[in-house]
């Protein structure tokens, strides 16, 4: 459920940023947490990109949850 909240919270990037903007996984070593717990990661290394669909079960999968969860936006 974790990885399927992190794909809906950031699903609105590429309407806001633009067709370059993607989804994708990277591994690394997790030397901390950012400000929306994200972990911050050294020798990153990028694996694959994220396909649309993925995404759109993910949002989907959040949907069903009983408890409501909204799209995580930065002003």
């Amino acid at each position: 459920m974790w990885v399927a909240r992190r794909l809906h919270d950031y699903a609105h990037l590429p309407h806001e940023k633009g067709p370059g903007v993607r989804a994708w996984v990277l591994a690394g070593k997790e030397t901390s947490r950012g400000p929306d717990n994200e972990p911050l990661v050294t020798d990153a290394r990028p694996m694959c990109w994220i396909d649309q669909q993925v995404i759109d079960e993910a949002k989907a999968e959040v949907s069903r949850q009983e408890n409501p969860w909204g799209p995580l936006r930065r002003s």
